[in-house]
């Protein structure tokens, strides 16, 4: 990233909720790496839809870390999104707020700047409904992957924008 960039990592979940806090243990485990730059913001969230696009507002690259529910696939199977893959997410945490697909083209319609890029890495969850401070084995071990592809898509960033 050129110096006059800025990111945003953002960690979404319910630190209380097991697997559901995997975004949140991978913002402060990103905190250790990455928490001396000016350029890059790690942003805990505990909800998403209209203050998700609020905490992307005015960044050029944003990453966003949550868990998901697909029952498809392993638990601690990543996946990577964009924004365009969503048409509506599972729920909104009031009826206030709405989903990333609508939040999204609300901040459009506003004029309020979003980073020209969005990526979403989704961590399929074994547990989201019990109480519980630690991540479930699986994704204890998929922390480290999202990690990794996150570092490694910010090193191919900085690669491109000083070529």
């Amino acid at each position: 990233m050129t110096t006059t960039e800025k990111a945003t990592i953002i960690g979404i979940g319910n630190p209380l909720l097991t697997d559901d806090a995997v975004g949140i243990a991978t913002v402060r485990r990103l905190q250790e790496t990455l928490g001396g730059r000016d350029d890059i913001v790690l942003q805990e969230l505990y909800t998403g839809g209209i203050r998700l696009m609020e905490a992307m507002a005015g960044f050029d690259r944003a990453w966003v870390v949550d868990a998901m529910v697909t029952g498809t696939v392993p638990p601690g199977t990543l996946r990577r999104f964009s924004p365009a893959d969503f048409v509506a997410t599972r729920h909104a945490a009031s009826s206030h707020d709405t989903d990333l697909a609508t939040a999204l083209e609300t901040a459009r319609l506003l004029g309020i700047r979003l980073p020209r890029e969005i990526t979403i890495w989704g961590v399929e969850a074994a547990e989201v409904g019990q109480f519980g401070e630690t991540l479930t084995p699986a994704l204890t071990m998929a922390v480290p992957q999202v990690i990794a592809g996150i570092l490694g898509e910010l090193s191919a960033v900085g690669r491109s924008s000083c070529v």
